[in-house]
């Protein structure tokens, strides 16, 4: 079996696997989005490297965008075939593909808008709203531990992967030339003893492991300390009479702190008066989901739903819908809680509140999730003085908390446990989904533990020959044309990107009889971050 490694590989998003199939064409394990820094986000745009028209199923493992997220841009490109998932990642994926469009079509709009202004070319979107409606017409649902043959002599099968509501594991089986093999994808895998979701199965024995690294460097505090921690920064907000701001995922980070919160207020642990804002309509929609899914939930939520702890009964719950309501908010006098997407904070409504609030000393942000490179959230848990907020540059005054104990991601001894059962003396295992340090912290603590155990960190666009041989014969693969198109792709919309950010520069601020600077992709690059930040100042 051969895979090529199209996403997720040395860095957390863009989760994609071309696998190919038994009697030609290809299946897609995961076809995410990338997130992160301009750079990144426009392998996005280089839809050939998917080859689209020779792609016969694709398999979501799990809603979040940076595994599902480009599903609608294939569909735009001529791909007809199933998308298989589970039934409540498919109800997930209808909400999340339509958002993603009208942000996608937004965009695009004040792209135009800007580069007509200056008589540059129309910009469209990745996709569309149309583009994701026809995606959602693909959806098939595939049930948990029951073999799928999703394209002739290729079955799959799903595993709960205890990550956020209806995402798997996926292991994909082959019985085609004679030989059995199986490889299993391991998703975005959850801690144990979660908020709402049951723990991650431990998967039938497989030949081979792509497995996800998020947090392969580092270990998680536990869950009472984490809740233990939130509520202080809490108590702490209210006595400084400032907003509390949590940037939360709309998939499972929302659901969980409404949760703790509704707890909360039932058992009088913080004031019944105390406004609680959920002001994302994605997030509103998403809850929606869980509260249809009480069957995916572990026996504590089933029980703790069935006493009245939800969200539906708590009377200081606001649920923001509209733009008006959104913008209310701002007018609320003293503490309150406000929880808004995005989790990263690099689009959505907390955008606003964090221009509204982050330059008051008595305001709190907590992040309670993940924050990739290249977004704003980054630079703040990094201590950034000032952030760029719609294109104006904020000062940081607020207090900011960064608690990973919600973190949806299993740690270092948590993957090390999931993976153990597993191990056998013919087994491979490819380290994915992970910033490359945290990978090759993960891959040296394997060895470590396990040294007969074969131990791979693939590039992006290299190919993984799998066979059911002992020691799994892995040989890497970047074919060159693939390469030379992805890498020229990228770097002349960059260039050219970064050309007209230059060329405005150069007329606004220097002379006439100034230089046309750089030769090189980088010096072009630090020269407009230095200039730009010069001008801020």
């Amino acid at each position: 079996m051969k895979i090529r490694c199209l996403g997720a590989v040395r860095t957390v998003t863009g989760s994609c696997f071309q696998i190919e199939n038994p009697h030609g064409g290809y299946t897609l394990l995961d076809c995410g989005l990338f997130q992160g820094g301009r750079q990144t986000e426009l392998r996005n745009f280089n839809t050939p490297v998917y080859k689209p028209q020779e792609v016969e199923a694709v398999v979501v493992t799990h809603a979040h965008m940076d595994h599902s997220g480009l599903v609608p841009r294939l569909v735009k490109s001529g791909y007809k075939g199933p998308v298989y998932a589970s039934a409540a990642t498919a109800e997930l994926l209808e909400i999340l593909w339509e958002d993603a469009a009208h942000i996608q079509e937004h965009e695009a709009q004040w792209k135009t808008r800007k580069n007509s202004r200056q008589g540059q070319n129309k910009v469209e979107p990745l996709y569309s709203s149309g583009d994701a409606q026809r995606a959602m017409k693909l959806l098939k649902v595939l049930d948990f531990n029951k073999d799928i043959e999703i394209v002739p002599d290729l079955t799959a099968r799903f595993f709960t992967a205890g990550h956020i509501l209806g995402a798997a594991s996926v292991q994909i089986k082959t019985g085609f030339g004679g030989d059995d093999l199986s490889v299993l994808f391991s998703g975005d895998l959850g801690r144990r003893g979660q908020l709402i979701i049951p723990d991650p199965e431990s998967p039938a024995r497989s030949d081979f492991i792509f497995m996800e690294t998020t947090y392969g460097n580092r270990l998680h505090k536990d869950l009472e300390s984490t809740v233990k921690e939130f509520f202080q920064v809490i108590d702490e907000a209210i006595k400084d009479g400032g907003k509390i701001l949590i940037p939360a995922f709309a998939v499972e980070r929302t659901q969980e702190i409404l949760y703790l919160l509704s707890q909360a207020w039932h058992e009088n642990k913080i004031p019944r008066d105390l406004p609680i804002i959920l002001d994302s309509p994605l997030a509103i929609k998403a809850s929606e989901v869980y509260i249809r899914h009480p069957e995916l939930f572990d026996d504590e939520a089933k029980l703790k739903a069935s006493r009245g702890f939800r969200t539906d009964s708590m009377t200081s719950l606001e649920i923001s819908r509209t733009m008006e309501e959104s913008q209310r908010i701002n007018e609320i006098k003293g503490p309150a809680v406000i929880v808004a997407g995005s989790g990263m904070a690099n689009a959505g409504r907390i955008l606003h509140h964090l221009k509204h609030n982050l330059w008051r000393p008595n305001c709190h942000v907590i992040f309670v999730g993940f924050q990739a490179q290249g977004t704003t959230g980054r630079r703040l848990v990094e201590g950034a003085d000032a952030v760029k907020l719609f294109r104006e540059p904020v000062a940081v005054k607020a207090k900011i908390h960064t608690i990973g104990g919600f973190s949806g991601h299993a740690d270092q001894s948590e993957l090390v446990e999931w993976l153990r059962p597993q191990i056998h003396d013919k087994l491979g295992v490819a380290l994915i989904h992970g910033e490359e340090s945290g990978t090759l912290a993960f891959q040296e603590k394997l060895r470590s533990l396990f040294p007969d155990l074969s131990v791979q960190v693939p590039h992006w666009l290299e190919t993984l020959h799998i066979s059911p041989e002992k020691h799994l014969s892995i040989a890497p693969e970047i074919t060159p044309e693939l390469a030379h198109g992805a890498s020229a792709y990228s770097e002349t919309l960059e260039y050219k990107s970064m050309v007209n950010r230059l060329e405005r520069l150069r007329q606004s601020f220097l002379p006439r009889e100034a230089p046309f600077p750089p030769n090189s992709l980088a010096n072009l690059e630090a020269l407009l971050n230095m200039a730009e930040e010069i001008i801020l100042r």
